[in-house]
């Protein structure tokens, strides 16, 4: 048989698209010794992937592994397969093949006869998909011929296309097809010359008929708001974008009467009308759609139920109590540093990435984090599935999350007890923490005795007190530490005048990382400064902390934070650290200290 009736005879159905485990070994055996290499090299080539969008296609690799591995790749193509492929009968390939191997051509070596041949493959492909029914995935042959035609100015395929689409249209299946045909809609919108005023009446009826299909309707408003605005129709466009936010806010009222779980649900769709409101001319709706928001949002955090794991800490809590046995005021809090540590990044990232590994499908979308009220405060997007460290600002707010997991566990069963024992052991008064803050370089002149007012309030348990002082205090110790360190942590204006720089902004002064190591700051940056950590400083500066927040895990880890902090710097710290036996010695934690419960 010679390769032309093989390769027919593996793609006699072409309703199937191409795939490499159709060239099968007892295909390859009965082909003559010079026509191997063509069958390999096709092979290789069903094996692409390809990413289609309207005025391009990229073909890839089937698998990309993390370690830089692949599958087949168009650069692997040599020269002499190139001539292989130029010299093929297009007439006799597969119509599946034909469009793949002439496109690639076309593609990678502009050779305007395969261009001809890849256009009208295309579009043959599409008639021939959309007869049986595969109509999204068809329309990346229609969307391939377009293409091709376009920038090849071959106007008889193009024309031919225009006059199906224009019978489509006509007919009742433009109603029945949903999503094929909003994407074809959209397709044509794109192009430059199309008369897309003909969609405006047929998105109409698609909008009156699908008024309980959310995705399709609001689809099909925003593909008119751009038929109108191509149309040069800008006032009925932004009517139309209004109607859009009615028609969302009549959703999401009916979604927060349907369950319990309805006002969670609800959110993005107030969310959506209200910036449309906002850009579209009606603010004052937009802010009477924000109030409806701000009082469904009150309901969310009693309707979501939480997942509990119950732990025994008894054997934490006894390991607790047997390092801060007979220990002094000083030892005792100089013992609570010990307590926690500032895990380097690398140690957080690792974590993040075996969490992905482990379970990838938690990673596919998007997290939201609510505040009390339950307000969505932050969309954390997801990891990118082939590489999570892609994108370094998403890992780094995914890193932040993983820390806080850690600071709320700490703070909540270790600070907590240790602050617990002290608070049953000594009386707290200011003189007793001076031995923190006296002639410590890194306090700011001026600022002992409101330092040291906070560090005994957390030490006695008035948390609320205690994070209100010591959360501004903390952001102005770094800034000190950076404008003695060199930095300038200001910014000139164009009207001449000075502004301190955001707090972030002195977290990444390389004078501050030259004082610090970066694990240091990373923690504080989360703790005072990051949406996905605790975000204290900005809760505080806000006044939207609550007294309950003050005594969380977050909080109880940033006041030893800050303790440990002044400890770096503390002359008598040091000398306490130095010749305390007691101190020297850490009673490690035994493994089965920490049991999971019934």
């Amino acid at each position: 048989m010679t390769i032309y009736e093989i390769l027919n005879n593996i793609f006699k159905n072409e309703k199937f698209e191409l795939s490499p485990r159709k060239f099968c070994p007892e295909y390859r055996d009965v082909l003559a010794d010079e026509d191997k290499p063509i069958f390999d090299l096709l092979k290789n080539i069903s094996s692409l992937a390809e990413s289609v969008d309207n005025d391009r296609i990229e073909f890839c690799p089937m698998f990309v592994a993390a370690d830089g591995s692949r599958t087949f790749s168009i650069e692997d193509i040599s020269d002499s397969e190139v001539s292989i492929l130029n010299d093929l009968d297009f007439d006799k390939l597969p119509l599946t093949l034909r469009a793949r191997v002439s496109d690639l051509l076309w593609v990678s070596k502009k050779d305007f006869n395969c261009a001809k041949i890849a256009a009208r493959s295309n579009w043959e492909l599409f008639k021939l998909w959309y007869k049986d029914d595969d109509n999204l995935g068809s329309l990346d042959r229609m969307r391939r011929a377009i293409c091709i035609s376009r920038e090849t100015n071959l106007t008889a395929i193009y024309n031919e296309i225009c006059a199906w689409v224009k019978s489509f249209i006509e007919s009742e299946s433009v109603y029945a097809a949903g999503f094929f045909s909003l994407r074809l809609m959209e397709l044509f919108v794109e192009q430059k010359n199309y008369d897309s005023a003909v969609f405006i009446p047929i998105l109409d009826e698609i909008i009156k008929r699908n008024v309980y299909d959310v995705s399709i309707t609001e689809q099909a408003y925003n593909l008119k708001t751009r038929c109108l605005f191509k149309n040069k129709r800008k006032e009925e466009a932004i009517r139309n974008n209004i109607l859009l936010a009615d028609y969302y806010v009549n959703h999401a009222e009916g979604i927060v009467s349907s369950d319990t779980q309805g006002a969670l649900r609800a959110v993005p769709f107030y969310q959506k009308a209200i910036q449309l409101y906002r850009n579209n001319g009606e603010a004052q709706r937009g802010e009477e759609t924000l109030k409806k928001l701000v009082e469904i949002q009150k309901n969310i955090p009693s309707t979501m139920a939480p997942f509990l794991l119950n732990f025994n800490v008894g054997g934490i809590v006894e390991n607790i109590e047997t390092n801060m046995k007979d220990l002094s005021f000083e030892e005792s809090v100089i013992r609570i540093t010990q307590m926690i540590k500032f895990d380097t990044r690398e140690e957080i990232k690792q974590r993040v990435i075996d969490e992905y590994k482990s379970s990838p499908i938690f990673h596919l979308f998007s997290k939201s984090i609510l505040n009390e009220h339950g307000q969505t405060i932050l969309t954390l997007p997801p990891l990118d599935l082939d590489d999570p460290e892609k994108d370094q600002r998403v890992l780094e707010l995914h890193m932040h999350q993983k820390a806080l997991e850690h600071q709320n566990i700490v703070g909540d069963i270790w600070i907590k007890n240790a602050l617990r024992i002290i608070q049953e052991r000594f009386t707290v008064d200011n003189l007793k923490v001076d031995f923190l803050v006296k002639d410590n370089p890194i306090i700011p002149t001026g600022r002992e005795g409101i330092i040291r007012s906070g560090v005994k309030m957390f030490l006695c348990g008035e948390y609320y007190e205690a994070m209100h002082i010591l959360a501004p205090q903390t952001e102005n110790i770094f800034r000190n530490i950076a404008r003695e360190a060199r930095s300038v942590t200001v910014t000139l204006e164009e009207d001449g005048s000075s502004k301190e720089k955001v707090l972030q902004s002195i977290f990444s002064l390389p004078e501050l990382v030259d004082c610090y190591d970066n694990d240091t700051l990373f923690a504080f940056r989360g703790l005072l400064n990051e949406l996905a950590g605790a975000n204290i400083r900005n809760k505080i500066a806000h006044g939207i902390i609550s007294e309950y927040d003050c005594s969380s895990g977050a909080c109880l880890f940033f006041g030893a934070a800050i303790i440990r902090l002044l400890s770096y710097t503390s002359k008598e710290c040091i000398n306490i650290l130095r010749n305390s036996e007691k101190l020297k010695h850490y009673e490690i934690l035994k493994e089965d200290a920490l049991k999971k419960t019934n």
